[in-house]
């Protein structure tokens, strides 16, 4: 099995093998290794000085994915990053293998995806998590800012796909999964980029799902809400507060009263990559601890 994630990426995987139960680990249901080929895109980008780097999300999914018997293969822009969570996944007995990539360029999205398909020998299950994020109204905006944002968080995804899916319609069939967010449904504040990526990316995986459904392929969303990770660890510190007074506010607006993990997205992604989910394309997942339904 092969699954492409990239991250901050991709994650792709194969229907006709396609994943087992979660509960059963990949390698112990074939004689040959199916590999999993996993994507990771971590763009690190400043635009109008603001800088956003998601990384909870992205690499919990390459661990998880790695953890079940996958063999990933990590773009990031990055590179020292992408080859640490590339180490550590070999370290622990996975394979993983590591290239330096631009969500937001064509030419480097299908040489990654085609150098990890020749590595790796297959390519079943593709992740987009690409993402950046700016804090703008539509007047401040700028021509530049919005050219950044879309390349990365829209466009990216696309040229990933389209560099995917042949791979996966060869191998007779392929899942999937896109990272768009609760902002597809809901506005932020003073994120007009982001929601409106978002939201593109709802209507990218439904009309992917669309063309694709009669040659195998799957494609559906994960939609996280407040994830709490590191970089929010950080931010509660600059404002004074402690990591659990700052969860508590984060996750108030949620039905649970609590923010999710990177991990619950990951199990998510997971699960929506596998056979379990044989029957479903064309969804948006919302792992929001009910957020958007309040």
């Amino acid at each position: 099995m092969a699954v492409v994630v990239l991250g901050a990426g991709i994650v792709k995987g194969a229907i006709g093998f396609g994943f087992p139960s979660l509960a059963t680990p990949l390698l112990s249901l074939v004689t040959d290794v199916k590999t999993a080929v996993v994507v990771l895109i971590l763009p690190n980008i400043i635009m109008d000085g603001i800088q956003f780097v998601r990384r909870g999300a992205p690499m919990a999914t390459a661990r998880r994915f790695a953890e079940e018997g996958a063999h990933v293969a990590i773009a990031d822009v990055d590179a020292e990053r992408g080859r640490v969570v590339a180490a550590e996944i070999g370290a622990t007995g996975g394979r993983a293998i590591f290239r330096e990539m631009h969500a937001a360029r064509e030419a480097e999205c299908a040489a990654f995806v085609q150098a990890a398909r020749q590595e790796l020998g297959r390519l079943d299950i593709l992740v987009n998590n690409a993402g950046m994020r700016l804090y703008q109204t539509v007047v401040e905006a700028s021509e530049a800012s919005w050219d950044a944002i879309l390349g990365v968080n829209v466009k990216g995804y696309a040229f990933c796909a389209k560099a995917a899916i042949p791979f996966m319609r060869e191998a007779g069939g392929g899942s999937i999964v896109n990272v768009a967010s609760i902002r597809a449904v809901v506005a932020g504040g003073r994120m007009v980029q982001y929601d409106t990526t978002k939201a593109a990316v709802a209507g990218l995986t439904r009309a992917m799902a669309l063309d694709h459904a009669a040659e195998g392929i799957r494609v559906n969303a994960v939609c996280p809400g407040p994830i709490f990770t590191r970089f929010h660890e950080r931010r509660a510190a600059d404002a004074g507060k402690s990591a659990e007074e700052f969860r508590t506010e984060f996750g108030r607006g949620t039905m649970l009263k609590r923010p999710g993990t990177p991990a619950e997205v990951a199990a998510c992604i997971l699960f929506l990559a596998s056979d379990d989910a044989s029957y479903v394309t064309g969804a948006s997942l919302f792992v929001d601890g009910g957020h958007v339904s309040i």
